[in-house]
């Protein structure tokens, strides 16, 4: 009978001890996250590990009280002394701490939803003892800080999964989604075209036939209109499209197109935001000088996928 005490006593101290290792280890933001994406064992576990210093003081006391027995039996079959003392360690060490903390830390999640119940209810049964010392606790300590990561962690943990062998992000979806969190570092004076490379027309140009066939064959599809060294609307290529030379004009053809005045040290994710709010694809940036360069949708996404845009004619 004693044996059967005594390989109870343990099997409890394992489970207190995993438990204690396993779920105190599991981040509630993860695993609401996990919830959130109909995860059922992460729905059972997180209403256990929210009260994260109730659950502590739970399983610790649970273990302490385990282990304070298991030495009182142990000590009834061999003895008092070294020998005792060295064969109650070795029980709790082996089979009452490393075994368990090992298979816990693998499949906290796992094991943690199993006894979910039986967690909740150790919670209510030593919460005569456990409350108090909870409530001091979360005095002292205050609220769990939640867990958040920052922008180069979110970059680095997208890298490190998208290596893995198992993983299911592909080198598009790393360079997009490390893309878009690069877009706060980058500036408008850091994707612009200088204003010396800004293929442009002239407010009062004529549209003949040199012109207009000049236009079509640079490849591009918007052109600033300038006026007095300033933009004051963009050409649309579309516009020509069957326009007879020297029967339109540039300032009636371009009167419609919008486009916005950005500085140079917008950044890139707030100049993307406001070009799609404001249904534009160029933007004129612009510093105390007057206009030093342009920015388009083509050049925001390029820093968003992390590759160049190209078309036929390497634009």
């Amino acid at each position: 009978m004693d044996i059967i005490i005594i390989l109870a006593l343990i099997s409890a101290s394992g489970m207190f001890s995993g438990l204690t290792i396993g779920l105190m280890g599991l981040g509630v933001d993860e695993v609401q996250r996990s919830a959130d994406l109909g995860d059922k064992n992460a729905a059972k576990v997180l209403p256990v590990i929210q009260h994260s210093n109730l659950l502590l003081v739970t399983l610790l006391l649970g273990n302490t009280a385990v282990n304070a027995t298991l030495s009182i039996f142990l000590g009834g079959m061999v003895g008092e002394g070294v020998i005792a003392g060295v064969i109650s360690t070795a029980l709790i060490l082996i089979f009452g701490e490393i075994l368990p903390a090992a298979l816990l830390t693998r499949h906290a999640l796992v094991v943690g939803a199993k006894v979910a119940g039986l967690v909740r209810f150790l919670m209510v049964a030593f919460y005569p003892v456990a409350g108090p010392i909870t409530m001091v606790l979360d005095r002292v300590l205050g609220e769990e800080l939640p867990s958040m990561l920052s922008r180069h962690e979110l970059r680095h943990v997208i890298e490190t999964h998208q290596q893995s062998e198992d993983s299911d992000i592909d080198a598009l979806d790393r360079d997009i989604i490390i893309g878009a969190l690069s877009l706060q570092e980058k500036s408008s004076e850091d994707l612009m075209t200088p204003c010396h490379e800004v293929h442009t027309v002239g407010y009062n140009d004529a549209l003949n036939e040199t012109k207009i066939a000049e236009l079509k064959a640079s490849g591009y599809t918007r052109f600033p209109v300038l006026r007095d060294d300033r933009i004051v609307g963009v050409l649309n290529i579309k516009e020509l499209v069957g326009l007879m030379p020297d029967t339109g004009a540039v300032e009636e053809l371009s009167a419609g197109n919008k486009f916005i005045h950005i500085r140079t040290d917008t950044k890139a994710d707030d100049m993307l935001n406001r070009m799609i709010k404001g249904k534009v694809h160029m933007a004129a940036v612009t510093d105390q000088s007057g206009w030093v360069g342009i920015v388009t949708m083509e050049d925001v996404l390029e820093a968003l996928v992390g590759h160049e845009i190209t078309d036929e004619y390497g634009h």
